[in-house]
C-alpha cells in the first residue's frame, strides 16, 4: 500500500534520526498509519446508494480506522478514466460502482494491475467484467431477497390490487429487482398486477415523476421506484396523489424525513440494499488481515444488507394484521422455506414471462 509504505518508511526514518541523536523527543515519531481510502462517485445525494457507500465510509473514518475522501467528478463520463487514474497513483482502496456505465470495468481491465498495491472495489457489480485480477473486488447484493419483501409488502397493503415498479435503466441488476418485486407480490396475491416501466436514466427524476403518472391513471396505489435520483420523481409522484411508495437502497423516509416531510411520510419502506455495511465489511477484514480476495463477493439477508425498513412510518401506515402477516413471510424467506429466483443468468424469455404474468 503506497501510503502506508511511505509512513511506515517516515516512521522508519524518524526512529533513526532519534537513535542518532537527531533532537526528537519521545513520541514525535509515534503514530499509526491508516489505510487511505477514496470513493469516487458522480455525485452524492443520489439519496440512494452513492449516500449508503458514504455514510458507511464516513463510519470508519469517525472510528479512525481509515483517511478517507469523496471524489464526485459529476455526469461528465469523460472524467471517469482520469478520475480513477489519479485515485489509483494515491490511495490503498479506491471505491466505486460501475461509472459511465461500464466505463469503470473497461478502465479496470486494463489498468489495474499496473497499481498493484491499489485495491479497487466495485460496489453493485455481479458480472466477471473484470476476471480475476486480484486487486479487483467485485461486490454484489440479492437485491431480489430485499424486492421480494418489497413486493410482499406492497400486495398486502395495496387496496386496489395494482402495484407500479420503476427502474433506470434494463440491467441485469435491476431486473434482479423486479423478479424479487413480482415474485413477493404474487406470494401474497397471485392475482396482482404490476405496471413495470423504465426511466432509461437513474437521474432524470422528472421522466420518473411522468411514469408515477402514467402507473396511477392504471390504478396502481403502491409505486416502487429502483431508479437512484430518477426514482424520486417517481415516489413524489406517488405523494401527490395520495398513494404510497416504496424507496431503495437507503432507507428513504429518514432520508427525506427533515427535507421533505411530506414526501417522506408517504414512504412506507424502502428495499434496503446497505452498500456501506458491505465496505466497511470488506475494509474491517483488511484492516485485521482476514480478507481473502473472491472473484465477486454477495451480500443479502444471511450479512444484514439485505431486507426492507421497518421504521416509525411503516409502523404507522402498516396495519398490526399485515405486519403480523409480512413478518411470517421474512421468517419463511431468512429459513429458507421461501426461494426467490434471481434475474442474473435468467435468460430474456424467462424474464419476459415473469413480467407478463403480472400484467
Amino acid at each position: 500500500m503506497k501510503k502506508l509504505l511511505a509512513l511506515v518508511l517516515a516512521g522508519v526514518m524518524a526512529f533513526s534520526m532519534v537513535a542518532c541523536g537527531g533532537g526528537e523527543t519521545e513520541g514525535e515519531a509515534e503514530g499509526e498509519a491508516k489505510m487511505t481510502v477514496n470513493l469516487v462517485c458522480t455525485n452524492l445525494g443520489d439519496k440512494s446508494f452513492n449516500d449508503s457507500a458514504d455514510a458507511g465510509l464516513k463510519a470508519l473514518a469517525d472510528e479512525g480506522l481509515i483517511d478517507y475522501k469523496v471524489t464526485e467528478y459529476g455526469t461528465d463520463n469523460s472524467k471517469v478514466n482520469i478520475t480513477l487514474e489519479e485515485a489509483a497513483q494515491d490511495y490503498d482502496v479506491v471505491i466505486c460502482n460501475n461509472l459511465g456505465y461500464g466505463m469503470a470495468t473497461a478502465w479496470l481491465r486494463e489498468n489495474a494491475e499496473t497499481y498493484p498495491d491499489t485495491t479497487f472495489l466495485v460496489y453493485d457489480e455481479p458480472t466477471d467484467l473484470v476476471e480475476n485480477i486480484q486487486n479487483v473486488q467485485m461486490i454484489a447484493y440479492k437485491a431480489n431477497e430485499s424486492d421480494f419483501l418489497a413486493g410482499a409488502l406492497a400486495a398486502l397493503i395495496s387496496e386496489t390490487g395494482v402495484i407500479g415498479f420503476v427502474g433506470g435503466m434494463e440491467a441485469p441488476v435491476i431486473h434482479d429487482f423486479l423478479v424479487g418485486y413480482i415474485e413477493g407480490a404474487q406470494y401474497v396475491n397471485p392475482d396482482i398486477v404490476v405496471d413495470v416501466s423504465y426511466i432509461g436514466s437513474y437521474t432524470d427524476a422528472g421522466k420518473g415523476k411522468d411514469l408515477g403518472v402514467v402507473a396511477l391513471n392504471k390504478g396502481a396505489d403502491v409505486l416502487h421506484a429502483v431508479a437512484g435520483s430518477a426514482g424520486n420523481g417517481y415516489l413524489e409522484a406517488a405523494q401527490e396523489a395520495g398513494k404510497l411508495g416504496i424507496g431503495v437502497d437507503s432507507d428513504q423516509y429518514e432520508v427525506f424525513k427533515a427535507d421533505k416531510p411530506e414526501l417522506a411520510n408517504s414512504i412506507v419502506t424502502s428495499s434496503l440494499k446497505d452498500v456501506g455495511a458491505s465496505l466497511a465489511t470488506i475494509i474491517k477484514s483488511m484492516i485485521d488481515g482476514t480478507y481473502t480476495w473472491e472473484q465477486c463477493m454477495w451480500f443479502g439477508m444471511a450479512e444484514d444488507c439485505a431486507g426492507i425498513a421497518e421504521n416509525e412510518n411503516y409502523l404507522k401506515l402498516v396495519s398490526a394484521e399485515d405486519q403480523a402477516e409480512f413478518n411470517a413471510i421474512k421468517e419463511k424467506l431468512a429459513n429458507g422455506e421461501i426461494t426467490v429466483s434471481t434475474a442474473y443468468g435468467m435468460d430474456a424469455a424467462t424474464l419476459n414471462a415473469i413480467v407478463e404474468s403480472a400484467k
